[in-house]
């Protein structure tokens, strides 16, 4: 095969540059990192919101303080991604921005096992997204510079198996070691390993760009800006993925938390009061006793009762109290997190692939505008399959999780390829940069904060049940994106040209 830079018409290289498989196979390596760091939070949020230290038992806004952290995080990601996209379309060493990245969200990830209070986990969640937002926007321009056009859906399909697959395995591996040793901090000591693939991106030879059409200039970021606004295509598909953005990070947050509120049960028996007395002061115990009445109680009364009763002990000691009443029949938190992750890498793999595989099938066929056909469809068969987790009862509930994660992930390979496809290559980095900046501000920089201040006045089950207009919203978009793809991708593919060939090395003819 050959290997070098040479372009075709399809505005990229022949065939896949020198060195373009082993980058893809680091890249989704450190991408599946990537996920599975974003979602130890959640996996530990069932257990992590009966910490006394971190949440205040007594605080009027819980949920509004839970929903923020993940918001803070993504506030940071989504801000200082433009900054990494502007210096990889200056040319900046791509390796080193990805090292310095991968690093830095390791180090700030594994040090919110050791926050003290809640303003110090705050604020390593914000390291952790600066760290990120070196990744994302580089590694996409570098794939969609590194393989021809006919390749790049695929590739970027490959690439982005690792968004289920890794935060799967987050739910499962925060779930599993918080069970494992009864506290949610070290699950989060684990994301210290990401620091070897970090060092390990500093070693890396960099990989060969595409030349931008002769006497073109370097487009400035506000220049980069306009002309994005002008691609149709790029403009409603970054609109829809931004409310499947909403969806997608409020559910992630969410899902562990709402099923463990929902179908926690707590009694406060006498063997319950006999391991209590072993863990707490007596004077605690006191103001505990009358609280055992024979009183079945689900979480929303526990916490009222427990509060109620112990005052500023509460503070201290309601985690140990909430784990020692639970009934027998009430799930364990650590166990809703892997069951949600087994399902989460089902049904995003599935989705995934089959998005690829659709796009692809339909696009050979020329069917017009077939990427947003694909992921439009997904979002409409999600809304009903996202109405049933909230209201079926488990297991049924898993069921329908399994069906509108797989409507919802549909979107994943399609909605990249399209933004990779109607913008010139220079410009790369920074549309990417750019969507991301998009889809999270208005997405998931706000929705698990907006579902937690509406859950704070009513319940998670109406503000996850409020969240699903954003699905029909994110399918008109795409609909309406359908007709102005073929033309966009067009004057995309003919924005580049070829970089002269090496002494020896003859250009192979562009490939169909």
């Amino acid at each position: 095969m050959h290997s070098g830079t040479a372009g075709d018409d399809k505005g990229g290289p022949t065939e896949a540059v020198a060195g373009a498989r082993p980058a893809l196979a680091i890249l989704l390596g450190i991408n599946l990192f990537n996920y599975i760091d974003r979602q130890i939070l959640s996996a530990v949020l069932p257990r992590l919101q009966l910490d006394g230290t971190i949440i205040d038992p007594a605080d009027p806004d819980p949920n509004f303080k839970i929903g923020l952290l993940t918001s803070a995080f993504m506030v940071t990601y989504m801000l200082f991604s433009p900054v990494f996209g502007w210096l990889d379309g200056r040319g900046a060493r791509r390796w080193v921005i990805l090292g310095t990245g991968v690093t830095l969200w390791s180090l700030a990830s594994g040090a919110s096992g050791l926050a003290t209070g809640y303003w110090m986990l705050f604020a390593t969640r914000c390291l952790v997204g600066i760290g990120e937002a070196a990744y994302a926007p580089v590694a996409s321009a570098m794939l969609s510079d590194a393989y021809p056009a006919r390749q790049r859906g695929p590739v970027l399909a490959i690439f982005n198996m690792a968004i289920p697959v890794g935060s799967a395995l987050g739910f499962a591996i925060g779930g599993l070691i918080a069970t494992a040793t009864g506290d949610w901090r070290p699950a989060f000591w684990f994301t210290f390993s990401g620091l070897l693939l970090g060092v390990f991106c500093f070693t890396r030879k960099e990989l060969p760009r595409p030349v931008p059409v002769a006497g073109a200039d370097k487009p400035s970021y506000g220049t980069v800006l306009n002309r994005l606004t002008r691609i149709r295509s790029f403009v409603l598909c970054c609109a829809g993925m931004t409310a499947i953005t909403f969806v997608l990070g409020g559910v992630a947050a969410w899902v562990p938390v709402y099923f463990y509120q929902r179908e926690a049960r707590f009694e406060i028996t006498p063997a319950a009061i006999a391991k209590m007395e072993k863990e707490l002061p007596a004077a605690e115990m006191n103001k505990l006793r009358p609280l055992a009445d024979g009183t079945e109680r689900d979480y929303p009364t526990m916490k009222k009762a427990i509060t109620d009763a112990m005052g500023d002990g509460a503070k201290a000691h309601s985690a140990k109290v909430f784990a020692l009443s639970a009934t027998a029949a009430s799930p364990e938190p650590g166990t809703l997190s892997v069951i949600f992750g087994g399902i989460l890498v089902v049904g995003g793999l599935t989705a995934t692939a089959t998005g690829a595989w659709l796009g692809e099938t339909l696009r050979r066929r020329k069917v017009r505008g077939a990427y947003f056909l694909v992921i439009a469809g997904g979002a409409v068969f999600a809304i009903p399959c996202f109405l049933g987790i909230l209201y079926a009862p488990l297991p049924l509930s898993w069921a329908f999780a399994f069906l509108a994660i797989f409507g919802l992930f549909l979107h994943t390979g399609p909605g990249n390829t399209i933004l990779a496809n109607v913008v010139r290559s220079d410009m790369r980095a920074t549309a990417f940069a750019i969507n991301v900046l998009v889809i999270h501000a208005l997405g998931d920089a706000i929705s698990p904060t907006l579902i937690g201040f509406v859950a704070d006045r009513s319940s998670l089950q109406t503000a996850f049940t409020l969240t699903t207009t954003m699905i029909g919203v994110g399918a008109v978009l795409w609909f309406l994106g359908a007709r102005a793809l073929d033309e966009d991708t067009a004057k995309a593919e003919a924005s580049v040209t070829l970089p002269a060939a090496p002494p020896g090395v003859q250009s192979t003819p562009a490939t169909q």
